[in-house]
């Protein structure tokens, strides 16, 4: 609590006169048979009250006082600046990433990559609540799911929403992500800048002339961004086995390029990073919030609630008793 004009309470000193004033009025002695004995019947109880108008009246003074002190109490605390680390994160929302491969606990539970990364992705912004933080979602196309903010609760909706692209949208375009990402980061206040990718394929878009991803780790470079990458689930490559009949055979297996997501985080002094499994990933995300750090400059702006109203409400009652008052049993003359 506190009082937004604390200088009106120099009023209170103005309560006292009602109950001065009474004290100090001039009276009129009424006729009486009292002096001659036995023809008085006694003091009439309102007698004992006759100072209950002045004390109303000095109460509602006090109570006007206080109304116009403007008692206020806080309402709500509003983060409205921050300067901590301005960090995007761009997700593989490709089919591979619907891929439930994922084991999340102890009781063998599997689940998606993709949902795996929610969820992880989710602990991360619970951890860094002073730094602006966006998210890029890509497939064949990027889209900017959320710009960097300090609304955590908009960021953390937009990530729910973010599933397995349509086979009409299907594909990794990292370059173009990583632009698009970059692109959002530019716009951001806070000097230390941080890009994180994670995808579970290697760069294979269909679209017509997209940006190589090591030109866009370039653009990371030289606009001072620190990329980090994670490589979500097994390795890619030439895979040796046997058929039914116990021939060998060569099968080409989908999986991140972990040469190409090592070198495009070289280009910028960051971290290259593989997750097999949910624990893996938290780890992952855990080292990167250790990694990036920064000193914190916070605005805050602290929204009151007004409580004057009752304080008013009390005086205008306690002046309309009085005049009740007065206008009855109490009334004086002149």
């Amino acid at each position: 609590m506190r009082l937004a004009q604390p200088f009106w309470l120099i009023l209170l000193a103005f309560a006292a006169l009602p109950l001065v004033r009474e004290r100090l009025r001039g009276r009129t002695a009424w006729p009486s048979l009292a002096p001659f004995g036995g023809g008085g019947a006694g003091a009439s109880p309102w007698v004992w009250v006759a100072w209950l108008p002045a004390a109303l009246q000095g109460l509602a003074i006090a109570a006007t006082a206080v109304a116009l002190a403007r008692p206020q109490a806080i309402g709500g605390v509003v983060r409205i600046a921050s300067q901590g680390v301005a960090i995007m994160v761009a997700m593989d929302q490709s089919s591979s990433m619907s891929t439930v491969d994922f084991p999340a606990d102890l009781d063998s539970r599997r689940i998606s990559r993709l949902e795996a990364a929610r969820e992880t992705f989710a602990r991360f912004v619970a951890g860094r609540r002073d730094d602006l933080i966006g998210l890029t979602a890509f497939a064949n196309y990027p889209d900017l799911a959320c710009p960097p903010t300090l609304d955590h609760r908009f960021l953390l909706e937009a990530a729910a929403a973010v599933r397995p692209a349509r086979p009409g949208d299907d594909g990794t375009n990292i370059g173009d992500a990583l632009a698009w990402s970059l692109e959002a980061l530019r716009r951001a206040a806070p000097a230390k800048k941080v890009l994180i990718l994670l995808t579970d394929g290697n760069d294979a878009p269909a679209v017509p002339n997209p940006l190589n991803p090591d030109r866009a780790a370039a653009l990371a470079r030289d606009l001072g961004v620190t990329l980090h990458t994670i490589a979500v689930g097994r390795e890619g490559g030439v895979v040796h086995g046997l058929d039914k009949a116990g021939r060998p055979v060569l099968a080409e297996r989908e999986g991140p390029n972990v040469e190409l997501l090592e070198r495009l985080a070289a280009t910028t002094g960051g971290r290259s990073f593989r997750a097999n499994d949910a624990d893996a990933l938290d780890a992952v995300f855990r080292t990167i919030d250790s990694l990036e750090k920064s000193r914190i400059r916070d605005e805050v702006r602290t929204r009151y609630d007004e409580r004057f109203a009752p304080w008013a409400a009390a005086a205008v009652g306690l002046l309309t008793l009085d005049r009740l008052l007065t206008c009855g049993r109490l009334r004086r003359l002149p």
